[in-house]
């Protein structure tokens, strides 16, 4: 760790020796379709990714010997050797891990012959042992279904369409398992092809050495989460570790001589691809050094080409030490030179920044990991499913013979089994889109390392947060969203795996039904919430409904804008006439005429600026409800929402027009005293409250305020003035529709209670749509008891005349009695010589 000039030796790279390699670097591939840094990384580190193997990434710790046995006591240095570099080199290794299964995802392929040697006896063990013995029997099944379809039922063309399905689905299935790797495997291969071709497009600009893609954005992503901040960690100074032109004269010269002895340790003298064929793990670990020190091009370049914490890297006391380069003395506390800073930056005076700087970098490189780690999961998890559905092949190949579900299935299996085939084409995009963008921010050099830093891992998080939409809106799904329906239980075991939060929601689902109380309380509480939650729904719906047409009312009167200034215009000539004339008036000495003039020129101008007022009004309310659809997706605010609920309330506690019109009745003699008050709307606009004599009638027995029905017009489809301009029928239509959703908004919470019965086991699916079914039937009969109806917004639709009677037809055709009554008509019929019809 510290002065000690003793040379250990090299460690080999137990994640490239185990299998994590890249698999680009392995002999069956072409090593011309990697780019010429990448050919080197593979000789050197067995990675693409990394210039050197994955231990000499461990940051140096410079500690003077001495204490107790040799060891150095100083709690800042122990503190850093035992804490910050195992911490860090976790990170280097999760980092080398996720970037060798990414790699692998695109190389991997399952179904070569190598790997289905063991497939294709599999599979055709279990066709013999279970395709071939149901075969006949579900052909069997198939010709007599298609006999009665066809023949029975008369649907010729039909059958022969589905006996062609069923066939041409059964040959292809039985091809599958006959020959995989000629089929799915072909598949397989060319989406591969396809996939690194989209990812060089999206990333290079090019289709072309679509391996040189995947190489070198690996590579890009390894620089910027491992290299650079292992730089800050090494020397406190990114840019003087990775840019050539700072590369120091005197660092350089200690290298070529480290490497000299290198290569005359090693014994061998050929090139480092001959060198590394032969001789012992510490022969070829001194080659790679060399060659490391030779084509090193940065002072950290140089720093990798050898383990950390040795002596020809991290000693002041060795002849050819790097470190005693950097700091130009023997004892680390006089440093000299240009280089002082980078040399000290090792000791324990570090230690705060290095802790510091440590936890930004775990948290900019958790998102990569993240991102890059459920892409990896995603792909290697629909390769291994690729060959589960495989195997379900042989019960898959007999579906289609049991009718359209069966074919439905097949179709199932076929559309689940290409659709993991093919989906590593849309991870790719996603990954080529993130590897592109990440290139774009390694070419700011203008920001400094630290702010690079975080743009690049604000966009790390940003995709893994927004990853499912992402993926969603490149499929389609949020354009065109398709209809609900319900998930299997397979699907529902996928969704509920999805994250460890959905793991801990499913166990505490299992514990609640574990521990639950007595099934009758809990089945209670059940249904009092279903009911509960239709009812708030119910009551929810009016409210939306009207003010949603309250929007589309001022929607069109702000389109009509034009027609109304024109109107307007024609009301301003009109005035200007009147009062011309009430000027002609006036000088003529006709005084009453003059007066009459007056009082028509007030008017106008009333009219005209309420006019010009309701304009105003309903642009605002227009444009105010397109920002509000704009930002929260409705037109109107929560607390809109909550008014208008409490308006509807208070209206329904009033009684109906008609309600009051029968109180008023015994007392026909009393004095009216005149029109019901005032109300005004939600929204601000005032409208005349409800006359007539039902509206007059205020005696003894009768409420002596009544509902507003101008402002409640909108549960009935009409707008505040369509409803004052409707005439005395249609208004009165209006007035009873209105009276039926208050009196259905009345009764919600009482039909709510009525529909909780005696519980009577748990509540499933059925139980909960029966519970529905028991609100809807007690809402109309408490609704039938107070003497009014469902309105027309809640009934269900009647059948078409023609519908009925072609429903009551069938119906005939099949009681008995009419059939025994058509064949004595019929038989009637022969006998008198008439023709049957």
């Amino acid at each position: 760790m510290g002065a000690s000039s003793a040379q250990p030796s090299e460690p080999i790279d137990p994640l490239v020796e185990n299998g994590l390699g890249s698999p680009m670097c392995g002999a069956g591939h072409d090593a011309g379709a990697l780019s010429p840094s990448a050919q080197r990384n593979c000789q050197t580190s067995g990675f693409a990714a990394a210039l050197a193997p994955t231990s000499n990434y461990e940051f140096d710790i410079y500690a003077s010997s001495g204490g107790l046995f040799g060891i150095s006591l100083d709690t800042r240095a122990l503190f850093q050797e035992y804490v910050l570099a195992p911490i860090w080199l976790a990170l280097v290794w999760v980092v080398h891990v996720v970037l060798a299964m990414l790699e692998w995802c695109y190389s991997l392929d399952l179904l070569e012959s190598s790997l289905a040697s063991g497939l294709v006896p599999g599979l055709r063990g279990a066709e013999a042992a279970f395709t071939r013995p149901w075969l006949a029997f579900v052909l069997a099944l198939a010709a007599v279904l298609a006999v009665y379809r066809g023949l029975v039922r008369r649907r010729v063309t039909q059958t022969l369409g589905e006996v062609l399905l069923m066939l041409a689905m059964m040959a292809g299935g039985l091809w599958l398992i006959v020959d995989p790797s000629g089929t799915l495997g072909a598949l397989g291969r060319a989406t591969t092809e396809a996939s690194l071709a989209t990812l060089g497009a999206v990333v290079r600009g090019t289709p072309a050495a679509a391996g040189r893609s995947l190489t070198d954005g690996m590579r890009d992503v390894f620089t910027e989460g491992i290299e650079a901040p292992w730089c800050y960690l090494e020397f406190g100074q990114v840019r003087w570790c990775q840019e050539p032109a700072q590369l120091d004269p005197r660092l350089r010269a200690a290298g070529l001589r480290v490497a000299a002895e290198r290569q005359r340790s090693s014994g061998c003298r050929a090139t480092l691809a001959a060198c590394l064929k032969s001789g012992s793990p510490q022969a070829r670990a001194d080659s790679v050094s060399a060659a490391l020190l030779r084509a090193a091009r940065s002072n950290g370049e140089l720093f990798l080409a050898l383990a950390p914490n040795t002596g020809p890297r991290n000693s002041t006391a060795a002849s050819n030490a790097l470190l005693g380069a950097l700091c130009g003395s023997s004892d680390i506390g006089h440093c000299r030179g240009p280089t002082v800073a980078q040399a000290q930056f090792r000791t324990d005076g570090s230690t705060g920044q290095r802790i510091v700087g440590l936890l930004l970098i775990w948290a900019g490189d958790a998102g990569m990991i993240a991102l890059l780690g459920f892409l990896a999961l995603r792909l290697l998890g629909a390769a291994l499913l690729t060959l589960v559905y495989l195997m379900l092949a042989p019960g898959a190949v007999l579906a289609p013979a049991f009718g359209d579900s069966g074919r439905a299935v097949f179709r199932e299996w076929a559309a689940r089994l290409f659709g993991t085939v093919v989906s590593k084409l849309l991870y790719s995009l996603l990954l080529g889109a993130v590897l592109a963008i990440v290139r774009i921010l390694l070419s700011l050099r203008g920001l400094g390392w630290w702010m690079q830093w975080l743009l690049v891992a604000a966009l790390w998080w940003g995709a893994y947060t927004t990853r499912q939409r992402l993926l969603a809106f490149v499929q389609g799904e949020e354009r065109a969203a398709p209809a609900p329906r319900a998930a299997s239980i397979g699907a529902r075991v996928h969704n509920a795996l999805r994250t460890p939060r959905e793991v801990y929601q499913g166990a505490r689902w299992v514990h609640d039904k574990l521990s639950r109380p007595a099934p009758d309380v809990e089945q209670r509480e059940a249904i009092e919430q279903v009911v509960r939650a239709r009812a708030h729904a119910t009551a929810a719906e009016q409210v939306d409904r009207t003010l949603a047409l309250d929007h589309r009312k001022a929607r069109a009167g702000a389109a009509d804008a034009p027609r109304i200034h024109a109107r307007l215009a024609e009301r301003q000539q009109q005035l200007e006439r009147v009062r011309r004339e009430r000027e002609r008036a006036q000088a003529s000495g006709d005084g009453r005429r003059a007066a009459r003039l007056g009082v028509r020129a007030v008017r106008i101008e009333g009219e005209i600026a309420h006019g010009r007022e309701q304009l105003a009004r309903t642009r605002h309310a227009a444009a105010l409800g397109e920002r509000l659809r704009r930002h929260i997706g409705r037109p109107y605010t929560r607390e809109q929402q909550q008014a208008r609920a409490r308006f509807l309330d208070d209206q329904a506690a009033l009684p109906a027009a008609a309600e009051r019109l029968r109180a008023s009745r015994p007392q026909a003699a009393a004095p009216a005293s005149g029109a019901g008050a005032a109300q005004q709307l939600l929204s601000g606009q005032d409208q005349r409250a409800e006359g007539g004599a039902a509206g007059a009638a205020t005696g003894a027995g009768a409420s002596p305020r009544g509902r507003d029905y101008a402002a409640l017009a909108g549960l009935a489809g009409y707008g505040a003035g369509e409803y004052e301009r409707l005439d005395s029928r249609r208004r009165r239509q209006a007035r009873l529709e209105i009276d039926r959703e208050l009196a259905l908004r009345r009764e919600l919470s009482g039909a709510a209670a009525d529909a909780v019965p005696a519980p009577d086991g748990q509540l499933g699916r059925r139980r909960s749509q029966r519970a529905e079914r028991d609100f809807e039937q007690a809402l109309e009969r408490r609704l039938h008891d107070g003497g009014s109806e469902l309105p027309s917004t809640h009934r269900k639709p009647e059948p078409p005349l023609e519908e009925w009677l072609t429903d009551a037809r069938a119906r005939a055709r099949r009681s008995p009695v009419m059939r025994d009554a058509h064949d004595v008509a019929a038989r009637r019929k022969r006998q008198l010589g008439r023709p049957r019809r």
